[in-house]
């Protein structure tokens, strides 16, 4: 265990897990954009909006995010010629992988919300974009949220995949170590913990504000 006391394998660790969380905020932002934009095309009226939002999320859903990333980073370059580094890579494939499950989840809260209060806003003079984002998203949020805590927590873990593709994130940080120090029983060990701690501390968080945004919403006792 004296392996952890070492200025440099904690530094590299700290290292790891800023990347991790980067990786995972911006999978997280970003699929929520792909996702909404996603579920409203899923929603239109316009076939062909229709049609290319299923492709995405049947494709993206359909398909193991390892796969997602290795064409990505190593087949995509050779058809367009353009390679980008590998976090920028891995930051676009967690994003595009996150936003085909935040679609589904976002179109279901949104259906979730009343039907009459669609009709009530619309007959009040709304236009369908007030609708949206003044009477539906507000309520679909709420009920999103614990989904999408979830999925905060799954793409936690799934940014160790990056790791695939040479982004040095916490796992291939560890492995990194384990190969310098031949302790694999410790560095593993902490990283674990450091993903088990990461999860925690992310669920807690989002219990928090779940219970703040339905706050409104119980019936005073």
């Amino acid at each position: 265990m004296d392996v952890l006391l070492n200025p440099d394998v904690l530094n590299s660790l700290w290292l790891g897990t800023r990347i991790t969380l980067a990786l995972t905020v911006l999978a997280s932002v970003g699929g929520l954009v792909l996702g909404l934009l996603a579920a409203i095309a899923k929603s239109s009226r316009i076939t062909v909006l229709r049609l290319l939002a299923i492709i995405y999320i049947e494709v993206f859903r359909g398909t193991p995010l390892l796969v997602q990333l290795f064409f990505l980073y190593f087949a995509l370059p050779q058809l367009t010629g353009v390679t980008l580094p590998a976090f920028t890579t891995a930051a676009i494939g967690l994003s595009l992988f996150a936003g085909a499950y935040t679609a589904e989840i976002v179109r279901g809260s949104l259906n979730a919300v009343a039907a009459g209060q669609r009709e009530a806003a619309t007959a009040l003079g709304l236009k369908p974009l007030q609708v949206l984002t003044e009477v539906q998203l507000p309520q679909a949020t709420r009920i999103a949220l614990p989904a999408l805590g979830n999925q905060f927590i799954g793409l936690l873990k799934d940014s160790s995949l990056a790791s695939v593709i040479t982004v040095t994130e916490l796992l291939l940080s560890t492995r990194g170590l384990v190969a310098a120090t031949f302790q694999p029983v410790a560095l593993y060990a902490a990283t674990g913990l450091i993903y088990f701690l990461l999860s925690n501390v992310a669920s807690r968080l989002f219990a928090v504000l779940e219970y703040r945004l339905n706050r409104p919403y119980r019936s005073v006792s």
